[in-house]
């Protein structure tokens, strides 16, 4: 029998009408119009009608991959596929804790909500970004990196992909010296900000008030936290561990690593891409990895006995 866990996306799968094949159905619609009204946030428009432009800006695209991880989730579970544990990349995190049990819909909605305005306000556009390193370790990435406070990594993807994130002129100096010390590319991303870097503090800060706001309960199974790489404790502490994580680089790695150490062997991204999936071939060699965006696909879907 399978070990199946969920990867719930980050920042970057978003597409335009994503969701509309799931607002076909009446339960997913209802707790649309519920997320939608508890959080001030037009979510129908951002799954069907919304265009590249709009999606691209944070405080759009994390409530609109949440709502998403949230609803494919639930039709999974219809399905009878229930995870045995979670993880989620980024804004991924809070999808994989309302899956793991931790939080409902409409409240992690809101939390996404404050979150992406905290992100977009925190650093004025155009004054910092990220950046994929590709073909160099994770370690040569920090000795490369060592010293400076304007350029730090912001993502342990694989052992051979680290994003990095700063300032404009930091990201600059951090190019030149991660292509000295071998890496074969330094690939500039479309992001807004630096995000999860010390430049994400004020963001983090008004973060932290809305989430202790929240009713967050221990999860049911184990959800790996972006922060450690490790699983979530007590539900009291999941407030603290979000806040860090906004500031703090994304562990993808170690997360995998630990479902992996879970006895996990079959992993179902749920979004409308496939960027974790891809990851997998490197992070956890021979175990099932596959991807389900649509009703169609959660339908589709054969879990290996």
């Amino acid at each position: 029998m399978s070990t199946v866990a969920f990867l719930f996306p980050g920042q970057g799968s978003q597409t335009p009408g994503m969701g509309a094949e799931l607002l076909t159905d009446p339960e997913i619609t209802e707790l649309c119009e519920r997320c939608s009204n508890g959080s001030g946030v037009d979510l129908r428009h951002l799954l069907i009608g919304a265009d590249d432009d709009e999606l691209r800006l944070t405080q759009n695209a994390q409530p609109a991959l949440c709502f998403m991880g949230v609803a494919l989730t639930m039709l999974l579970k219809r399905r009878g596929i229930e995870p045995a544990a979670t993880a989620g990349h980024s804004v991924g995190e809070y999808a994989a804790l309302a899956a793991g049990g931790a939080v409902g819909a409409p409240q992690v909605i809101k939390a996404v909500v404050e979150r992406g305005r905290a992100m977009a306000e925190a650093i004025p556009a155009g004054t910092s970004s990220m950046a994929a390193v590709l073909g160099l370790d994770s370690q040569a990435v920090e000795v490369a990196l060592a010293g400076m406070n304007d350029a730090w990594p912001a993502n342990y993807n694989t052992p051979t992909q680290t994003v990095i994130a700063g300032t404009t002129a930091g990201l600059d100096v951090a190019g030149r010296r991660l292509q000295e010390a071998g890496a074969k590319r330094v690939i500039p991303l479309n992001v807004s900000a630096a995000f999860h870097t010390p430049l994400m503090a004020p963001a983090a800060e008004r973060l932290r008030a809305a989430l202790d706001r929240i009713e967050w309960r221990s999860p049911r199974v184990p959800v790996m936290a972006n922060l450690t790489g490790r699983q979530h404790q007590g539900g009291d502490r999941i407030p603290h561990v979000l806040e860090m994580q906004l500031r703090s680089p994304v562990r993808w790695a170690a997360c995998v690593g630990a479902l992996v150490e879970l006895g996990c062997d079959t992993f179902v991204e749920v979004g409308p891409k496939r960027a974790l999936t891809g990851m997998m071939r490197e992070l956890a060699p021979g175990r099932n990895a596959m991807a389900v965006g649509t009703p169609a696909g959660v339908q589709e879907l054969s879990i290996p006995a």
